[in-house]
Order: structure tokens, then C-alpha cells, then sequence
């Protein structure tokens, strides 16, 4: 049985390899990670760990700045929050990204995307901060028409303002617009990447989306349930690769830029995810059945997403490595070896 530090080990490996001697512009460095107990948040600072562990020595490793809601919350101002001196990159992982946990903080929600991003720039300009990434999300482009599946970064997306997914889809454009407007006015050095369902070991096994979903069913014997008729689609991308397009954007030296980061393989339709997900794991019989979308659940939700990274693999030289069955072998070990600590 691989054990859960060696996963994590081997995506940490993996990044590093593939980040090739950019990794060095961390030499020495102060990094701030918000949102660092969500899943990238915790990818991000697991793979700045293991650059200190396996290839800094002790005066080139960087200083991690990890937070999350517990420690301090965004939406209040940072300026008294951090030690003297600069803070060379920041990532701002920081949202509520879960439909289960924005449902039942709309307003919240709003807060974190507007006032959490606009005291990220705040500290960003105090700080002398050299690069700051922004997370938005794949939310913004809505449901685009069949022309313009692949999705680049300039389509125009429209998503309601008036309903319950609002709160979500509305932030992301606004912390958008901040980062454009703060590059512009400020010249602000800030990057956005627009994930694609991005999946790994470090989500929370309870979060509701689908792969933990499937995971959690499996774990515990029950029926996994797909939502409508079962043919909305999407593609997957696994952390270890999207990691990469990550930190070499944040990296960069050129800024007040969007990039798609996600996987451009095939789109799979939730029906279809479930059917090879239960296939890779023989051990567990296939029983998983459509049912109607649950009355807490968000309403009009995207049929189908699949991006056009070719703007991020020109930029970096890197395609995505890991097929749908290394990615979903890797977290479901993971979830396994750490059961206990994900039970509620």
C-alpha cells in the first residue's frame, strides 16, 4: 500500500522536475499563502515545504506565510498583521468555493472576493511585493456556446447576477476586475488563473464535489449519487499538473495576464467519470444512480467546461502528464490512508 506522505512526496517531485531552475527565484524569499487550509491552499504550501526540505539549503529556504479564516480574515484590513519588511509573492487561494459552504454564506462570500482581494492589493503595494497571484475561476465564462468549446481566455462569459450561484460566479468577475484595475492604475504585478476542476489528495473528503464524492461513496459502501440526467461535462485536471502551470506563472516576470489552468483532455460526463472511476477500482462494486438536483443545490448549473490552455503550455513549455486513472488511483489512496482524520 503507497503510503499518503509518498504521494504527496511523488506530485511534490513531480512539480519540481518540471519547474526545472525558475525554483531558485525562491531563494530566501517571503511567501503569503491565503486560504492555506482549503485544497490548494494546502497543495501549494505542501509543495513550498518540500522545496525547503529537498533543495534549499538552510539560509536559501524561504519563509512561508500560510493563513486562513482562523488566523485572520481577509476581509479586514492586513497592514498590522504581518512582521516588518517586504513579502516578495503572494497567493491568494482565499474563497468559498464549495456550492455547500456559499449557499449558506452568500454574503460572505461577496465579502472575501471583493474586500479579501482588495486588502491582498493593499498589502501587495506595502509590502514591494513582486508577484501576486490571483485565483478566479472557470465559473466566469457561464455556459459557453458549442463554438467556443475549448474556451479561451478572451471569450466574453456571462453569468446571472439575480440567483443563488450569484454570489460565487459575480465575486470572481469582481476580483478580476480589481486585479485588472490594479495592475492598470497601480501597476501592480498580478497574474489571474481561471482553474477547470482541478482535483487532488488534499481535498477535504466531505467538500461535495465529485471526486471525494465518489471517493467517500466507495469508502463507505453506499451509492453515489449524479445529479440530473448525468450528461453535463467536464475535464479534469490533477493537482500535480496544474501545480506547475501554478508556480511558473508566479514566476513570471510579466504580468496583468489571464491564464486557463486545467487539462485539455477529453471532456467526460459525470456518468462517464463515475463508470471509470469504479472500473479503476475493481474492489468496489459499480453503484452509482441519477437522481434530480437536490433542492440546496445551485441552480443553473455550467453543461459543459473545457478550456483552451494553450496560452499557459506556449508560456511554459509544459502539457499535463497524469491520465484521469493515475489522478483518481493517487487521491483515492490518499482519502484511504487518511480516514480517520476525514470521518465526521
Amino acid at each position: 500500500m503507497i503510503n499518503a506522505k509518498n504521494i504527496l512526496d511523488n506530485d511534490n517531485k513531480h512539480i519540481l522536475e518540471n519547474l526545472g531552475p525558475n525554483i531558485s527565484k525562491l531563494k530566501k524569499s517571503r511567501i503569503l499563502v491565503t486560504g492555506s487550509e482549503g485544497f490548494l491552499g494546502r497543495t501549494i504550501v505542501s509543495f513550498l515545504n518540500h522545496v525547503n526540505e529537498t533543495t534549499f539549503t538552510k539560509k536559501e529556504q524561504l519563509e512561508i506565510i500560510a493563513i486562513d479564516y482562523k488566523d485572520h480574515d481577509i476581509c479586514k484590513p492586513m497592514f498590522n498583521t504581518f512582521p516588518e519588511g517586504n513579502i516578495d509573492y503572494i497567493i491568494n487561494c482565499a474563497g468559498i468555493a464549495s456550492p455547500k459552504k456559499y449557499l449558506k454564506a452568500p454574503v460572505k462570500t461577496l465579502d472575501v472576493s471583493y474586500l479579501g482581494t482588495k486588502n491582498i492589493f493593499d498589502l501587495a503595494k506595502l509590502k514591494n511585493t513582486k508577484s501576486v497571484l490571483m485565483f478566479s475561476s472557470s465559473e466566469v465564462y457561464g455556459t459557453p456556446p458549442a463554438e467556443s468549446i475549448p474556451t479561451r481566455e478572451d471569450f466574453v462569459g456571462s453569468v446571472t447576477t439575480f440567483g443563488n450561484r450569484s454570489c460565487y460566479d459575480i465575486g470572481k468577475n469582481v476580483l478580476e476586475t480589481l486585479s485588472y484595475v490594479h495592475y492598470d492604475t497601480y501597476q501592480v504585478p498580478v497574474n489571474v488563473l481561471r482553474p477547470f476542476n482541478l482535483y487532488g489528495p488534499l481535498m477535504d473528503l466531505n467538500d461535495g464535489r465529485i471526486i471525494p464524492n465518489i471517493c467517500k461513496s466507495m469508502m463507505e459502501g453506499k451509492e453515489f449519487s449524479v445529479y440530473g440526467n448525468g450528461e453535463q461535462t467536464r475535464t479534469y485536471c490533477y493537482v500535480a499538473d496544474a501545480m506547475v502551470y501554478i508556480m511558473s506563472v508566479l514566476l513570471e516576470e510579466e504580468f496583468g495576464e489571464i491564464y486557463n489552468i486545467g487539462s485539455d483532455g477529453d471532456e467526460m460526463s459525470a456518468l462517464q467519470i463515475a463508470t471509470r472511476a469504479y472500473s479503476i477500482n475493481q474492489n468496489h462494486e459499480s453503484k452509482f444512480v441519477c437522481k434530480p438536483y437536490p433542492r440546496d443545490y445551485p441552480h443553473d448549473e455550467p453543461r459543459r467546461r473545457c478550456p483552451d490552455i494553450s496560452k499557459v503550455k506556449q508560456k511554459t513549455g509544459y502539457t499535463p502528464q497524469y491520465s484521469f486513472e493515475q489522478g483518481f488511483k493517487s487521491c483515492y489512496q490518499h482519502f484511504l490512508n487518511n480516514q480517520e482524520s476525514h470521518s465526521v
